[in-house]
């Protein structure tokens, strides 16, 4: 009867061994900063203490994840000492989490990627090619000045996705300068070629005409643009005419039937 007692014992302190020894360890993820800017090292330390408050020096392992947990990154790393994390590519703004495990114990701690709208410009010949390269929906406005002409986009870009517009100018080399505040490009000497004295762009992808100057078109700000503007007046010319024309020969027919 007491061996069996004895061995009841035994098997409960077994059990409740790794509940022990955890709970003599002290574990805590802190970082050096609340924030980090969008691929910035991110600088943490995981402290781990015994039951004595004396530290312990050893490996202990992280998972860094994002709040959807669409990104997760695994290391080993020493306890008690500051180490700096490159989280790569991709980084979207939000708040992160730190999880640190050290032989049962865990601890948990949180830092926020600020947002970073941020965009690349690219001149290659006559197309500006507009790229996301922030952690966030890109939709600031873009001043484009085409030798003294000014003009403006606003595209709506999802991260890394990107857009490319067609500069048009009468035929000759101009200094092109984009800037979206933040981000400036100045280029010279880019040989453009357009129609009569607009000057403007052309969205690639839709195809749209949408030029950014000319002062020819009512509306400046009508998304058709002064191409539309026109080639629509074109048309109307040429209806015109061609109702004239018709008149004239129903006329015409009316007095030789007469006759």
């Amino acid at each position: 009867m007491k061996r069996g007692i004895w061995i009841y014992i035994l098997v409960m302190l077994l059990l409740a061994l790794p509940m022990i020894l955890a709970q003599n360890y002290k574990l805590e993820v802190s970082t050096t900063q609340e924030s980090y800017k969008s691929g910035e090292n991110i600088t943490l330390r995981i402290s781990l203490l015994d039951s004595n408050n004396n530290p312990i020096n050893t490996q202990v392992q992280i998972i860094i994840e994002d709040s959807e947990k669409m990104k997760r990154i695994e290391k080993t790393i020493s306890s008690n000492e500051l180490v700096n994390i490159n989280l790569g590519e991709g980084v979207t703004y939000g708040y992160w989490t730190i999880t640190a495990e050290y032989q049962g114990t865990e601890a948990k701690g949180l830092f926020l990627v600020e947002m970073n709208e941020l965009a690349k410009f690219e001149i290659n010949n006559d197309i500006l090619t507009v790229t996301n390269i922030g952690n966030s929906i890109y939709s600031k406005t873009i001043q484009i000045i085409i030798g003294d002409t000014v003009g403006a986009r606003t595209p709506r870009l999802d991260i890394g996705e990107k857009v490319q517009y067609r500069l048009i100018a009468p035929e000759g080399d101009y200094e092109v300068k984009v800037t979206d505040g933040i981000t400036t490009l100045t280029k010279s000497q880019v040989q453009l070629t357009g129609t009569g004295q607009i000057i403007g762009t052309l969205d690639e992808a839709s195809k749209s005409r949408n030029p950014i100057t000319g002062g020819i078109s009512p509306d400046e700000e009508n998304d058709i643009g002064l191409l539309s503007y026109i080639k629509n007046s074109s048309l109307v010319y040429i209806f015109i005419l061609v109702v004239f024309g018709v008149a004239i020969l129903l006329a015409i027919q009316r007095k030789l039937i007469k006759k």
